[in-house]
């Protein structure tokens, strides 16, 4: 199969929004109109990274429903701080003990919240064309999808980064736990673990801002591994 000229990728990756987008949240409007992707040759240092993190009312995608959402940018290997995005997304029949105790959120929290819609939305319009960072990223990105699911047409189409998987990609020597197996392996690269092997203090982990900031530190960290590496492009980065 003949590759198409790049003028003609351009042509499909810019082509209108669906009539339906009438009916979609502004955010997610501005999101789709001025989707694109950066090179993969761009070097790492050029790359806007968006870092974030969703907490949800539990880890069952088919009926868990998002409660927060928090992002933080990076500048190639700099996080900043000044460019941030959080939200509480109103659930008002999620909350109690066991949303208080895993998140520190109760219904209160929530009830003020933007729609759930509207929260993923405007997450997605404040990433723009950023590579997005998540530690299991699936799920994160899973939750997204769901969130804007109704508004048909409508996707999350940026490039993404786990890093849970760039951590087992890129350890070596003392700080790895390659020598791991099985469900030793698995918890070895939790975000627990891997922030404690690598010294970070975060306040307020379990919530979607503090384990944003924590795992955008850890991605610090983990960029600094991969250079030494060799991988120095955003195609090196997003090789698997």
């Amino acid at each position: 199969m003949r590759l198409l000229p790049k003028f003609l990728k351009n042509l499909i990756s810019n082509r209108p929004l669906p009539a339906a987008a009438n009916g979609w949240p502004r955010a997610l409007r501005d999101y789709m109109a001025t989707k694109s992707r950066l090179p993969r040759s761009t070097p790492l240092g050029d790359v806007r990274f968006v870092v974030f993190d969703s907490e949800t009312s539990g880890l069952d995608l088919s009926k868990n429903r998002l409660l927060s959402i928090a992002g933080v940018a990076m500048a190639g290997p700099e996080v900043q701080l000044d460019d941030a995005f959080e939200a509480m997304v109103a659930q008002p029949d999620v909350g109690g003990a066991n949303a208080a105790v895993v998140h520190g959120l109760v219904s209160n929290d929530l009830a003020d919240g933007l729609p759930e819609d509207e929260a993923a939305a405007r997450f997605l319009a404040f990433a723009g064309d950023a590579v997005l960072v998540a530690h299991h990223a699936a799920f994160d990105i899973q939750m997204l999808r769901k969130a804007i699911a109704s508004h048909r047409g409508a996707k999350v189409w940026n490039q993404t980064i786990d890093t849970a998987q760039l951590a087992e990609r890129v350890e070596v020597g003392p700080m790895s736990s390659n020598r791991a197996t099985g469900a030793d392996q698995r918890a070895a690269y939790r975000l627990d673990s891997l922030v404690e092997r690598y010294g970070i203090d975060v306040a307020e982990r379990h919530t979607a801002a503090g384990d944003a900031l924590a795992t955008a530190l850890l991605f610090q960290r983990l960029l600094k591994k991969a250079q030494r590496r060799g991988i120095h492009t955003l195609g090196d980065l997003l090789a698997r």
